[in-house]
């Protein structure tokens, strides 16, 4: 018993030495020699982490945010050592070197690691192994597209992305159960090459010898088994494709039928090299109606506003839908939060109501077809009021599996606008001009409303028709679609407008006096890998654009079918539309000679806001803070102009600011404030502007701005 106290004595005086030991926050981790992997790397690779900032362990001591200290541990150091060791291994620096020390003093503890990279190696081969079965024409296609990898740089992603290419391409040809075994990488030290083996078994190659189905839910009694297999696609005969089970199901999602859809082959009911496909699809309520809550980024602002919408699927069968909706939002919400009153001319939005039908199917192809009519009345600000109805046809057309654009649709609009421009509008317009010739602004006034309310009436209506075709075309080869941090997209918009009725009008012997003209649109997206971090991303954007007029007055081409710049989505220190084209209206010397037609037409040419030629850019850095919370810093550029002969770099506005983002589970929420940091139309030196009415503008937003 005597001997079991004095061990127990010993345990406990051990447990209290180490219980004073004294402790060190981990406040430095440095890394030296890593020349081709930034530091950020290697900190998410390595099990030692640095302590937070003060302010983030006030958080953690008074509630559930934030992060507690970090404390130094010498027995994390080894498993560090190997972990950076294989990161480079992993990118093809087999001869590396690591090393360590560190320091403690006051409660701190800093971390060195020493990192000797010596040179990556190179890919010598990549050597697909047994594909021997497999038709040579696929061999071939497989070789060609490995070999363009010899001579880079040795990433176990490169041998990863091969090997996933080749699976999934034996699997969408049939050859289902296709597998593979863990790559052989051989490394030649003295040669400093690699030679990576893979060996595959594609196994048997199978065809569908029947598809099977299974219908539930509400509205199953509306659906037929024919149906749910017209929609998929897929008939018996063809060759097994997961990429056509995966795009049978996206058809069925579609449709919006189904609350859930599923296509499973059969496995177990193999026979003779076929197999059997199952479609499990539960239908859901076939009539809704559905209020809504808007907030959206169109015209480049944030909207918010309230919408209902009655939806019949299913109409008249083939998965056609049948949807009637009406919505009214208030746009340039934040001009609202300033002035919270609907009779200031500062507020301005929309009152929208359309009947559309949409089906899957045309001539029994697989071309998502949908027709549209609508009619929406707009107030923009102390401009203009318009009223708009027309009717769309669009096409989106499913593309082949392997082409490098992957998106594509089609559409044609015919629209009747109508514009009644405000006299206050028209009459500041004017007095501007005059006053460039030097009158004073009294007189200047006196002389615009003079015109405006005598020669014009008080107002100006301008109206018309324009018919377009137009096509878009697109690529999106980023990394991810709802958080890209690496990667590109590519979008190409053109427009023809008014040929149809021009060519009709001769046809007919009729008069003709719209303009016609080609309008095309170019967008570019980047994202720059420089965080090489999933929740921190660096995006740029270039877009410009130009309307071509080759008959008629460009004039007459409707204020909706030119560009806006300026906006939550476009130059963020700006409002909504506010970067236009400066107008000179009149040729004042001439105003006795003019007649009320050619008045009107001159009024008309210069009051629309809107121009015909447009360059965009955008630098943003997006950066997670705590938890679903984010910031960002970003640079805006743009404006329109009339014409692309007027572009002159003094012309351009730039913005910058910073903003906040919360990443909830279908969008992200945003607001930004934006900087005048240099503004074409107003060149005075920014210290001598006011801060809140002249520098600042915030925009509310749903999505990022690029």
């Amino acid at each position: 018993m005597k001997r079991f106290y004095i061990i127990l004595n010993l345990i406990l005086l051990v447990s209290f030495a180490f219980a004073q030991q004294e402790k060190y926050e981990l406040t430095k981790i440095n890394f030296e020699g890593n020349n081709s992997v930034s530091d950020g790397e290697l900190r998410r690779v390595i099990v030692s982490r640095e302590t937070p900032g003060w302010f983030s362990q006030f958080l953690n001591s008074i509630s559930n945010f934030g992060k507690s200290p970090v404390y130094f541990d010498s027995l994390l150091i080894s498993a560090d050592l190997q972990s950076i060791k294989d990161y480079y291994h992993s990118n093809g620096f087999f001869k590396v070197r690591v090393s360590y020390d560190y320091t403690l003093s006051d409660g701190e503890a800093t971390l060195n690691y020493y990192i000797n990279e010596s040179d990556p190696a190179i890919i010598k081969e990549v050597n697909l192994k047994g594909l021997e079965s497999i038709p040579e024409s696929f061999r071939e296609l497989l070789y060609n597209s490995v070999s363009k990898d010899t001579g880079r740089i040795y990433r176990d992603d490169i041998i990863e992305n091969n090997k996933n290419y080749v699976i999934g391409f034996l699997r969408d040809n049939g050859y289902m159960l296709a597998s593979n075994e863990p790559p052989e990488i051989l490394v030649d030290t003295v040669k400093n090459t690699v030679v990576a083996n893979i060996t595959f078994s594609p196994g048997d190659r199978y065809r569908i010898n029947e598809v099977r189905t299974s219908i539930t839910g509400v509205g199953k009694e509306n659906i037929t088994d024919e149906l749910l297999k017209q929609i998929v696609g897929i008939k018996p005969g063809d060759y097994y494709s997961n990429y056509q089970i995966q795009r049978g199901q996206v058809r069925l999602y579609r449709t919006e039928l189904f609350t859930s859809a599923i296509i499973n082959s059969v496995i177990s009911d193999t026979a003779n090299n076929y197999v059997p496909l199952v479609i499990s699809a539960d239908v859901g309520k076939l009539n809704e109606l559905s209020p809504e809550l808007i907030m959206n980024n169109e015209d480049n602002t944030f909207n918010m506003g309230l919408g209902l919408s009655f939806t019949k699927k299913n109409f008249l069968g083939d998965a056609r839908k049948f949807t009637v909706s009406s919505s009214a939002a208030a746009q340039n919400f934040t001009e609202f939060i300033k002035h919270p009153s609907f009779a200031d001319s500062s507020i301005f939005g929309y009152f929208d109501t359309r009947i559309v039908i949409e089906q899957p199917f045309l001539f029994g192809k697989p071309i998502n077809t949908k027709y549209e009519t609508y009619f929406t009345t707009q107030k923009r600000k102390e401009e203009y009021n318009s009223f708009i109805y027309g009717a769309k046809l669009s096409f989106d057309f499913e593309l082949p599996q392997y082409t490098y654009f992957n998106s594509l649709s089609a559409y044609l609009n015919i629209e009747r606008a109508e514009y009644k421009y405000k006299d206050l509008y028209l009459i500041n317009l004017l007095s501007l001009d005059y006053q460039r010739l030097n009158y004073p602004k009294q007189e200047a006034d006196s002389l615009s409303r003079y015109y405006i309310y005598n020669v014009l009436g008080g107002e100006l209506v301008r109206s018309g028709t324009n018919a377009i075709i137009g096509v878009s075309f697109g690529t999106n080869q980023t990394n991810d679609v709802f958080f890209p941090t690496r990667g590109y997209a590519l979008n190409l918009l053109l427009e023809e407008g008014n040929s149809i009725p021009y060519l009709l009008s001769r046809a007919f012997g009729n008069g003709f006096d719209r303009p016609l003209f080609f309008k095309a649109s170019f967008t570019s997206t980047f994202f720059i890998p420089v965080y090489n971090s999933p929740v921190n991303s660096l995006g740029m954007k270039l877009k410009a654009g130009n309307i071509f007029n080759y008959y008629g007055d460009k004039s007459g081409i409707s204020i909706n079918q030119r560009f806006y710049s300026g906006g939550s989505n476009s130059v963020r220190g700006w409002s909504t539309r506010q970067l236009v084209p400066p107008q000179i209206l009149l040729p004042f010397e001439k105003m006795s000679q003019l007649t009320l037609e050619d008045l009107e037409a001159i009024l008309a040419k210069g009051a629309p806001s809107g121009g015909f030629f447009l360059l965009e850019g955008s630098l943003e850095t997006r950066n997670r803070i705590i938890g679903n919370f984010g910031g960002v810093a970003f640079v805006d550029f743009g404006n329109t102009l009339n014409s692309a002969t007027d572009f002159r770099f003094d012309r351009i506005a730039v913005a910058a600011g910073f903003g906040f983002r919360y990443y909830s589970e279908f969008a992200p929420l945003r607001i930004d404030f934006g900087f005048k940091i240099y503004d074409p139309n107003d060149r005075r030196n920014f210290f001598r502007k006011q801060f809140w009415n002249e520098l600042l503008q915030f925009h509310v937003g749903i999505g990022e701005a690029l």
